[in-house]
């Protein structure tokens, strides 16, 4: 005997192994074969994001953090003044590294590998520098360089 589920010449047993198909196929492409991850913590392989805004106006360079370790950093070159400006990274092992000139309101990404130093960041365009967008980025060793005691970051985030 053939019972037949709402109607369809099907029987209801072709209806119950879909179903079980349809549950193994779903459990199946939600497992990649090994254990759950807890949630929350990082991986070991795990690296943080390591991005630094350089604010870019007349004529200040504002860097936020104003602090990195060694390693791959992209500066965000962001105007936010009200002509053009670039920048230019300077330092141990870096020489020639600079943006694109950035109009203002707009952004320019530079990538480079740091080395713990001392970097200079500067503007490039017509006597920028001279009139004040010239600074210094203090890199550390395996995690961010904390500001010498009594230095101006030092004294400004009130360490």
């Amino acid at each position: 005997m053939a019972v037949h589920c709402f109607g369809s010449p099907r029987p209801a047993r072709d209806g119950v192994k879909f179903l079980a198909l349809l549950v193994l196929t779903a459990a199946t492409a939600c497992s990649n074969g090994s254990a759950p991850t807890p949630t929350g913590s990082p991986s070991a392989s795990a690296k943080p994001a390591r991005t630094i805004t350089v604010t870019m106006k007349e004529y200040s360079l504002a860097l936020s953090p104003a602090q990195a370790a060694a390693g791959t950093v992209t500066f965000v070159a962001d105007n936010a003044g009200a002509v053009a400006h670039a920048l230019t990274v300077a330092g141990p092992g870096v020489s020639d590294a600079h943006t694109s000139t950035v109009p203002p309101g707009g952004q320019a990404r530079l990538t480079v590998t740091l080395k713990a130093g001392s970097y200079e960041l500067w503007c490039p365009i017509g006597k920028h520098r001279e009139l004040g967008m010239d600074t210094h980025l203090q890199v550390g060793g395996n995690r961010p360089a904390s500001p010498a005691p009594g230095s101006p970051a030092a004294t400004a985030t009130g360490q």
